[in-house]
């Protein structure tokens, strides 16, 4: 059975406008969460995103049906978010020492309730770990844990093998548990107070 969103494809393909517009209000809004936690920043995967069906829109006269559309798409802002990455890396190292300078400033009594403040810093501290993945580990946890990409699908949008997902996976979670080891206790008192 052919995957309907490869036809919709093929449909704008043969100049049916209607079928890229459907595919982009479906795909709109998990691309662009897809690109803020490869690219860390919202406003930045909004413009990344808007580049990505740019660059679909541009498949028009070449697209072949091949495979799931979705690992398509994701290889596509993958190769992008990548490249916009390579670039924007010094950025998110000033914007991240400068969050990490502003998060040791202020007296956490002063501003939240200790449980919301726990919160917040394992969210931020999360966030900064996946921030620290190397790009293809991130991108197969992304793909994995929040777009909910099935292992084989994954691995057609990083084009990789799904014994490498799996691994890129394994090997983030191990690096993603060491960076957040020490807000493991913060999180344990968070979860006991709720």
């Amino acid at each position: 059975m052919t995957d309907p969103e490869v036809a919709l494809m093929c449909a704008f393909a043969r100049g049916e406008e209607a079928a890229f517009v459907t595919l982009y209000r479906t795909y709109r809004d998990r691309i662009i969460a897809y690109c803020t936690r490869l690219l860390g920043d919202r406003a930045r995967a909004e413009e990344a995103a808007q580049d990505v069906f740019i660059k679909l829109y541009g498949t028009r006269d070449t697209y072949t049906e091949r495979g799931q559309f979705s690992s398509f798409l994701y290889r596509i802002a993958t190769n992008h978010c990548f490249n916009l990455r390579a670039q924007l890396d010094q950025r998110l190292t000033d914007r991240r020492k400068a969050l990490d300078d502003d998060s040791h400033s202020a007296s956490p009594r002063e501003h939240d309730p200790a449980g919301q403040l726990a919160n917040a810093e394992l969210r931020s501290a999360l966030a900064a770990a996946l921030a620290e993945l190397p790009d293809k580990q991130r991108a197969a946890f992304v793909l994995v844990h929040y777009q909910e990409l099935a292992y084989r699908d994954a691995a057609a949008a990083l084009q990789v093998s799904e014994a490498a997902v799996k691994s890129l996976i394994h090997r983030a979670r191990i690096s993603m548990m060491q960076r957040l080891e020490p807000h493991a206790r913060r999180e344990s008192e968070v979860v006991h107070a709720m």
